[in-house]
């Protein structure tokens, strides 16, 4: 079996190298296999679907899935399966995550451009001048959905950081950074700036308000 990895923090690029694999698989008329949540035991599905088709693509889009018993079956059986197994993780996967799997054909990392990390490490408190002058520069080369989704996504991180951190399945330089952002707004204002992003996407989505002004509004009001 060849095991491919896709994953890094620019899920766009990631998620759009996905689907050339899947586009690829269905050219040569292979059969797709995307493994859902649903599944308890990858063995049986690797192995059921090896019996009727000589090549296959298997899509996992989960890593949870992989646990140990699971990693472990694929170290031993996966050199006598005749398919390809593409892993699709929307962030980085730490090294020790990708060192715990069977050997791996291929790994893809997809990173953010610098800028777009620069305006997401300006967002906290007493910094909206700044951060919204490098939204608006982001801007000029990415789109505002792709970058709302990304502040969407930092503020759920650094929830998860203050309230779960030993699940955060992250590499390490990266919690730290994520810590030391976290740090800078209590647990109350976090909850908050989910709520009022999630109200964002909502407008922007069913009354057709713009995203951009949106952001702005929330950047320059709540991080004052």
């Amino acid at each position: 079996m060849k095991i491919i990895v896709l994953h890094g923090d620019n899920s766009q690029l990631s998620y759009q190298r996905l689907q050339k694999f899947i586009e690829a698989a269905k050219n040569r008329s292979l059969e797709i296999n995307k493994i859902s949540d649903s599944y308890r035991d990858l063995s049986e599905t690797f192995v059921l679907v090896d019996l009727f088709a000589k090549e296959k693509l298997h899509v996992l889009q989960n890593i949870k899935l992989l646990d140990k018993k699971q990693k472990s079956w694929l170290k031993n059986h996966s050199e006598n399966l005749d398919s390809t197994l593409v892993i699709y993780h929307p962030s980085i996967i730490s090294k020790t995550y990708l060192n715990s799997l069977p050997k791996l054909t291929k790994i893809e990392e997809y990173k953010l451009p610098k800028l777009i990390w620069k305006f997401l490490e300006s967002i906290y408190p007493g910094n909206a001048k700044n951060s919204i002058l490098l939204f608006h520069q982001v801007l000029k080369n990415e789109p505002p959905e792709f970058i709302f989704h990304l502040v969407a996504k930092l503020f759920r991180d650094m929830f998860w950081v203050k309230t779960d951190s030993g699940s955060l399945n992250y590499p390490s330089w990266r919690a730290m950074k994520l810590k030391r952002q976290g740090s800078m707004f209590n647990l109350k204002k976090i909850k908050e700036m989910i709520r009022e992003l999630a109200r964002a996407d909502l407008r922007s989505k069913t009354s057709g308000e713009n995203i951009i002004d949106l952001l702005d509004f929330l950047i320059a009001t709540k991080l004052e």
